[in-house]
C-alpha cells in the first residue's frame, strides 16, 4: 500500500455534495479526560467556492460507522437471502 495513503482516500470524487472521508484512525482506548491535540493546515482553500472543512472525531461499533441502519439492513437482506436459498433448495430437492 502507498505511504500516502491519507491522500488516496481524500482525492477520491465524493458521491454526494456533503460527504466525510476518513484522514486516519485511533486504535488505542481512550479515557474521558484524555486530551487529542491535533494540528491543522490549510493547505487547500475552500473559501473562493463556499466550501467548509469540519473535523469530526467519532466512534464506530461492529456494525459501522455514526448510523446502524446500514449494517442492520445489510445484515437483514443476508439473512432473508439465505433464507430463501434453503426455502429454494428443498422445494428443488423435493420437488425436482
Amino acid at each position: 500500500m502507498s505511504e500516502q495513503e491519507d491522500l488516496i482516500v481524500w482525492m477520491r470524487t465524493a458521491a454526494l455534495p456533503t460527504f466525510r472521508k476518513l484522514y486516519g484512525r485511533i486504535n488505542v482506548d481512550l479515557n474521558e479526560s484524555t486530551t487529542i491535540d491535533v494540528v491543522i493546515q490549510n493547505n487547500y482553500n475552500t473559501y473562493s467556492f463556499g466550501g467548509k472543512k469540519k473535523l469530526v472525531l467519532s466512534t464506530t461499533s461492529w456494525l459501522g460507522g455514526k448510523n446502524d441502519f446500514l449494517g442492520v439492513a445489510y445484515l437483514t437482506v443476508g439473512g432473508l437471502s439465505f433464507f430463501l436459498a434453503l426455502v429454494f433448495l428443498v422445494v428443488y430437492l423435493v420437488h425436482p
